[in-house]
C-alpha cells in the first residue's frame, strides 16, 4: 500500500540528521490520537517546524487524505494567510471575501492533518480559521507552530522544550578557567550534545569529543540553553575555530552565530540576530520596553519586576498583563517556583539581545535594581538577629540560592560606576547566606573586587566589616599567615572606626586560628573579647561562633564542663532564635565530647540530630563530617554494618559538593571501614586514591600514613603497594561506585523497635499520644516535612500503616 499524499519539505537525508526529540514525538503522537488542535510554542530556533515535520511524519498513516503543509512565514494580513492555506490544499479561490468559505468547503469532506506553521504574523486569522476548521470539518485535525498560542478553544498548547543540557557540574574551584569534562559515556544521554557532535562531524569529518573538550562542548550547550538552531550554528563554527575558541566568542553570540549560506534556512533563521528580531518586531511599544528592562535580571519575580521596571512608559499595574503576553510569545519563560513565589527568566540569548536595547534607560533602571536589592537583603539581614522561625531562614536561603548570579551582576554593576560602597552593602548583608552555605570561594571573590576598588573612598565602618567578613571567609581556605594578617588588618579597621560587629568577627577568627597555631592563651583573651562584642553589637552568629571556640578551646585544657557549658548556651540561644544552623553546630561539638567521654548513645543522639539539620539545609561539609562521626561511633562499638549507611553517606555528600578535601577523608573513613570488615586490599585502595587526592591539594595527612601501616602489617609490604594502586588510575565517578558497593552481602539489619533511631523512638512516642506531624513539628523545633518523612520510616520499620498501629509499639517491641 503506498503512502498517504503529503507535501512536508523533509529532504532525503533529514530523519537520519533528526536528533532528539524522542519522548516529545511519542507523547505528541499519543495525544494527537485523541486533541484535534495541538499548537506547538516556543521561542525562535527551539525547533518547532521540525519537530512537526516529524510528527506529521510519524502519524501519516492516520490520514486517509494525507497531511497538507502551509508555511505562513510570509504572511502578515489576513487575505495573504488565507490564501497560503488555499493554495496548500489546493481550494479554488476567488476574491477576498470568500477565502474562508473556499478552504472549509475544500476541507469539509477530508480526513487530513493540517499543518499550519509560523502562525505569530498571522495569529488572529489562523484562529477564526481553526475554530471554522474544529466546528465545521470533523476529520480534519490541526497541528500548529507559533511562538505564541492562537487561543482557540480545544487548542492544546505543547510548549517545546529547550534540548536535554548535562547539569553544571559542581566544580572544586567555582571560578576554574577549564570546564569540568563530562565522561563520554553520558554524551549519548544529552539532546543537546548529541545534536552538537552530529553537526560538528558534519562540518569537520575530523571531529571528536575528547575528555580535554567535552567540558567546553557541554558548557557551548548550556550558554545557548539548549536552543537547536544556536547550537547547530555555534556547530558549523568548528570548521574554522576549536571548541575552546567558540566558546570565548560567545560573549559576541550574534556575530559569531550566522549561517554561512549551506543549510538551506529561511531567511528570519540564518543568524541568530534574525531569529530575535523576528520576535521582537511582534511586540507592542509598551512589551518591548518591558522586555528590555527584564535583561537586567538573571530571574526575577514579579514584585521585583514591578518596582525596578515600572514607570516612564510601563505602568506598574500593567507589568502582570504584561508577562502572560510574553510568555505567550516565548519570550519569558517560567523558571521556577520559590517559597510559593513564580519565578521567570529570559534565555541567555533573548537576554543578550535585549540587553543591546536598554540603552540610554539602563543606569537609571539598574540604580533602581541596586536600591531595590539592598533595601531587602539589609532588611533580611536585621531580621535575623530576631527570633523567627527556622522555615523562615530556609526559605531565604532558597530565594538567595537563586538569585546568586543577580547579586553578582549588581555588585559587577556598582563598581563599574564606581558605586564602591553599595557594593559592600550587598556584600555585607550577604555574610550569614555565605557563611551558611559555606561559599568561601564565591563570596571572598566578590569581596577581594569591591575591596581593592578604591579603598580610600569607602566608608570606614563598611570597609571594616567588609575586611571582617573576608578573613572569615578564607579561614578554613588560606594558610594561617595570610588569615591572620587579614584578620588583623580588619580589627585594626573596625578599632578605627568603633565597628562593634567588625571588631567581634575579626577577633573570632583570630581566636579559632589559634586553634591551628597553638597560641591557645592568646586564643582564649581574642574570644573573651569577640565574645564581649558581639554582645554589645547584637551579632548573635559571632556569639555562636565564639562560644565554639571557647569550648574547643576549654577541651584543649581538659575543662570539659566549661565546654559543655558553652555549648549548651550557645544552643539554646540560637534556638530560641530559631537558627538551626548554629544550634546543629553546637550539637555536633556536644556530640563529639559525648563521645571523648565514652558516652557513646548521647554522642549518636546528638550527631543524629544535627546530621538532620545540615541534611535538611543542606550543609554538604558538615553534614559529610557528621555522617563521618556517626560511622566512626558504630565502628567503636564493632558494629561494621550499622557503620556502611552514614560512612556511604559521607561519601556521597562530599562528591556531591565537589570539594576533593572531603572525598580525600571520606574515603579514608570508608577505608578505616574496610580494615574493620577484614578487607585490607580494598582498605589500601580506597586510602591510596585519598592519598593522591591529599597530594594534588597540598595537604597530606597522617591519617593516610596510618593506613598504610595497618594494612602492610596485614598483608605484607608488597600486597599493600598493588592494593594502593589499584583505583588510583581510575576516574573519581569509577571510584565512587567502587567504594559503595560493599563485598560482602549484608546480615539480617534490626526490625521492629529495635530498629529506630533515637530521634524516630521520641516522635513515635509523640504520634501514640496523638499529636500531628504539625503539632511533633512544632514540639521539636523541626519542620513538618521532616516529621513526616521520620514518621514514614517509623512506619516502613514497624510495618505498620496508620497511627492507631502505634498503640503500646514500645511494649510490643520489649516483650517480642
Amino acid at each position: 500500500m503506498s503512502p498517504p499524499r503529503h507535501n512536508l519539505p523533509l529532504s532525503a537525508g533529514e530523519f537520519i540528521q533528526f536528533v532528539g526529540r524522542e519522548r516529545d514525538i511519542v507523547d505528541l503522537s499519543r495525544l494527537m490520537g485523541s486533541a484535534r488542535m495541538i499548537t506547538l510554542t516556543g521561542t525562535g530556533g527551539i525547533g518547532k517546524t521540525r519537530l512537526a515535520l516529524h510528527l506529521a511524519e510519524r502519524v501519516l498513516r492516520r490520514f486517509p487524505d494525507g497531511v497538507r503543509f502551509i508555511d505562513l512565514s510570509e504572511a502578515t494580513t489576513r487575505e495573504q494567510a488565507l490564501r497560503a492555506v488555499a493554495s496548500g490544499i489546493q481550494a479554488v479561490t476567488g476574491d477576498a471575501t470568500t477565502l474562508m468559505d473556499s478552504v472549509i468547503t475544500a476541507l469539509r469532506t477530508q480526513h487530513l492533518l493540517l499543518v499550519l506553521d509560523t502562525c505569530e504574523h498571522a495569529v488572529e486569522p489562523m484562529a477564526e480559521l481553526c475554530e471554522a476548521v474544529l466546528r465545521d470539518c470533523p476529520r480534519v485535525r490541526v497541528l500548529v507552530t507559533s511562538r505564541q498560542p492562537l487561543h482557540v478553544p480545544e487548542e492544546n498548547i505543547w510548549r517545546v522544550p529547550p534540548l536535554s543540557l548535562p547539569a553544571r557540574p559542581t566544580p572544586t574551584d567555582p571560578y576554574a578557567a577549564v570546564p569540568a569534562p563530562i565522561p563520554r559515556r553520558d554524551a549519548q544521554r544529552y539532546e543537546s550534545v548529541r545534536l552538537f557532535l552530529t553537526r560538528a562531524h558534519a562540518a569537520r569529518s575530523g571531529f571528536e569529543m575528547t575528555r580535554e573538550n567535552s567540558g567546553y562542548v557541554a558548557e557551548i550547550c548550556r550558554m545557548l540553553d539548549g536552543m537547536p538552531l544556536a547550537i547547530e550554528l555555534a556547530a558549523a563554527r568548528v570548521r574554522v575555530l576549536s571548541v575552546q575558541q567558540i566558546l570565548r566568542r560567545l560573549d559576541d553570540r550574534f556575530q559569531l552565530l550566522t549561517s554561512d549560506g549551506t543549510g538551506h534556512l529561511p531567511a528570519r533563521q540564518r543568524t541568530l540576530r534574525a531569529v530575535l528580531e523576528w520576535s521582537h518586531d511582534m511586540l507592542g511599544d509598551t512589551e518591548r520596553l518591558l522586555l528590555h528592562r527584564l535583561s537586567m535580571f538573571s530571574t526575577w519575580y514579579l514584585e521585583a519586576a514591578e518596582d525596578v521596571c515600572s514607570g516612564e512608559g510601563v505602568d506598574a499595574t500593567d507589568v502582570l498583563s504584561l508577562h502572560f503576553s510574553l510568555l505567550d510569545k516565548s519570550l519569558v519563560v517560567m523558571d521556577s517556583e520559590i517559597n510559593g513565589t513564580a519565578h521567570y527568566r529570559l534565555t541567555e540569548t533573548v537576554r543578550a539581545y535585549a540587553a543591546e536595547h536598554l540603552g540610554a534607560d539602563s543606569d537609571r533602571r539598574w540604580d533602581r535594581y541596586l536600591r531595590f536589592t539592598v533595601d531587602r537583603l539589609e532588611a533580611a539581614a536585621k531580621s535575623a538577629t530576631t527570633p523567627q522561625a527556622w522555615e523562615e531562614w530556609l526559605g531565604r536561603l532558597r530565594m538567595y540560592d537563586h538569585h546568586r548570579e543577580n547579586h553578582a551582576r549588581l555588585v559587577e554593576w556598582a563598581l563599574s560606576r564606581g558605586r564602591v560602597d553599595d557594593a559592600l552593602r550587598v556584600c555585607v548583608a550577604l555574610r550569614a547566606y555565605w557563611l551558611m552555605r559555606e561559599l568561601s570561594a564565591e563570596g571572598s571573590r566578590l569581596l577581594e573586587g569591591v575591596l581593592a576598588h578604591r579603598p580610600d573612598e569607602q566608608v570606614p565602618a563598611l570597609r571594616a566589616r567588609a575586611l571582617a567578613l573576608h578573613a572569615e571567609l578564607r579561614l578554613d581556605v588560606d594558610p594561617a599567615p595570610r588569615v591572620e594578617t587579614l584578620a588583623s588588618c580588619a580589627l585594626e579597621a573596625a578599632r578605627a572606626c568603633r565597628e562593634p560587629v567588625a571588631a567581634a568577627s575579626a577577633l573570632a577568627t583570630l581566636a579559632t586560628l589559634s586553634l591551628r597555631t597553638g597560641a591557645l592563651e592568646e586564643g582564649e583573651r581574642q574570644a573573651a573579647r569577640a565574645l564581649d562584642w558581639a554582645g554589645q553589637s547584637g551579632d548573635p552568629m559571632t556569639e555562636a561562633s565564639t562560644r565554639g571556640v571557647l569550648a574547643e578551646l576549654a577541651r584543649r585544657r581538659n575543662a570539659v564542663g566549661e565546654a559543655v557549658a558553652h555549648l549548651e548556651g550557645s544552643a539554646s540561644a540560637s534556638r530560641a532564635l530559631g537558627n538551626r544552623w548554629s544550634e546543629a553546630r553546637a550539637l555536633y561539638g556536644l556530640g563529639g565530647i559525648a563521645a571523648d567521654e565514652g558516652d557513646h548513645d548521647r554522642a549518636r543522639a546528638l550527631f543524629s540530630e544535627a546530621l538532620e539539620v545540615f541534611v535538611e539545609l543542606p550543609s554538604a561539609p558538615h553534614a559529610a563530617r557528621c555522617a563521618a562521626d556517626l560511622g566512626r561511633l558504630h565502628l567503636a562499638a564493632r558494629d561494621t554494618l550499622s557503620a556502611r549507611e552514614p560512612l556511604s553517606r559521607c561519601l556521597r555528600v562530599s562528591f556531591a559538593s565537589g570539594r576533593r578535601i572531603a572525598v580525600a577523608e571520606a574515603l579514608e573513613a570508608l577505608a578505616e571501614l574496610a580494615l574493620a570488615e577484614e578487607e585490607p586490599t580494598r582498605a589500601a585502595a580506597l586510602a591510596g586514591v585519598a592519598a593522591d587526592l591529599r597530594a594534588s591539594l597540598d595537604h597530606p595527612s597522617a591519617e593516610t600514613v596510618r593506613l598504610r601501616s595497618a594494612v602492610e602489617r596485614r598483608v605484607g609490604a608488597g600486597r599493600a603497594t598493588e592494593a594502593w594502586s589499584a583505583w588510583r588510575s581510575l576516574p573519581l565517578e569509577q571510584v565512587r561506585d567502587r567504594a559503595l558497593a560493599f563485598p560482602r552481602p549484608p546480615t539480617p539489619r534490626l526490625t521492629g523497635p529495635d530498629s529506630l533511631t533515637p530521634r524516630e523512638r521520641e516522635i513515635a512516642t509523640l504520634a501514640e499520644g496523638g499529636l500531628s506531624n504539625r503539632e511533633i513539628a512544632t514540639r521539636l523545633t523541626i519542620s513538618q516535612a521532616t516529621a513526616a518523612r521520620h514518621i514514614a520510616n517509623i512506619f516502613r520499620k514497624l510495618s505498620i500503616s496508620s497511627r492507631t498501629q502505634l498503640t503500646g509499639w514500645a511494649s510490643t517491641g520489649e516483650t517480642g
